[in-house]
């Protein structure tokens, strides 16, 4: 089942645009396979913030076995991935570092591990939850393998769906539907879009950036998405949540104005509260169940 589709898109730059054509091509192949399928579920183009450290993945993957992250990665010409390990894009004959994808796939995981075992009840349970990744290389693209022979997380883009199919078919069931469904509602909750095509440069490889580039935000924060952390009067994030008359709001330590905290939740629209637990402060939706750790006081 396809829970959440890739996010609107508007940019000129032909790296993004090239870099959209991978997501859009990989999301096909996902949709193809797994739309009405009752084990796999889709979210397309996710984006998580934790404390400031933020993971954004163009697909993740959820079956009763684990989770799987799909980091599509646009290539005309030709990658190759030397022994020791590096990762060098050609196009017109020329060679271009890139950052190993794998890498950063791995990093996504170990955020997205951590985000999940902060907000379940349950602790420890994500811990025996396989969270592993593939590089999905466009199908115009052609992979030149190090001597050792190809790696075990990277594939054309034509093929992930096997490789899902694969791990279904071989491992040992552990989430239920009702874990994936309460996963995929509660990560649509904590989705950040990406907001402009800076923050979209600096969160990606310079000489092939596939990340998703966004109009500007609006002045006020869209109803189903959770409140920006900064002052609305001077734009400050030096920030102290409290609790007054009206409920929660943030006391801007640069201007001394408040900022209320008020949110909708994006997997419902049902009106989001904030609770308190020592310097933690968490979002949370009643009708879904969910909770996210959304700021900490200093």
């Amino acid at each position: 089942m396809i829970h959440k589709e890739l996010d609107s898109f508007s940019a000129s730059d032909k790296f993004a645009v090239a870099g959209r054509r991978a997501e859009e091509q990989m999301a096909h192949y996902l949709r193809r396979f797994f739309a009405s399928s009752t084990e796999v579920d889709v979210l397309n183009c996710l984006r998580i913030d934790l404390q400031g450290e933020v993971a954004q993945m163009d697909h993740l993957v959820l079956h009763p076995f684990g989770i799987t992250i799909v980091e599509s990665k646009s290539v005309a010409g030709s990658v190759q991935i030397k022994d020791d390990g590096q990762w060098i894009r050609w196009f017109n004959k020329q060679p271009q570092g890139m950052r190993s994808p794998v890498t950063q796939g791995k990093m996504q995981a170990m955020l997205l591990r951590e985000l999940l075992t902060r907000t379940v009840k349950q602790k420890g349970f994500f811990d025996g939850i396989d969270i592993d990744v593939i590089v999905a290389i466009s199908d115009s693209g052609t992979i030149q393998w190090p001597s050792s022979g190809p790696l075990p997380e990277v594939c054309k883009a034509d093929q992930v769906p096997d490789r899902i199919m694969a791990k279904i078919q071989t491992d040992a069931a552990i989430l239920t539907a009702e874990h994936r469904r309460a996963i995929c509602d509660f990560l649509r909750m904590v989705h950040r879009p990406l907001a402009n095509r800076t923050e979209a440069k600096a969160a990606d490889d310079v000489v092939e950036v596939h990340s998703v580039g966004e109009q500007k935000p609006p002045a006020e924060e869209p109803r189903g998405s959770l409140p920006a952390k900064s002052c609305k009067h001077c734009g400050g994030h030096d920030l102290d949540a409290q609790y007054g008359k009206f409920g929660y709001y943030f006391a801007c330590r640069s201007c001394a104005k408040n900022t209320g905290i008020k949110f909708s939740c994006p997997a419902c629209s049902a009106e989001g509260r904030v609770r308190k637990q020592g310097r933690d402060f968490f979002a949370e939706c009643k009708a879904c169940d969910a909770s996210t750790l959304y700021h900490t006081n200093a």
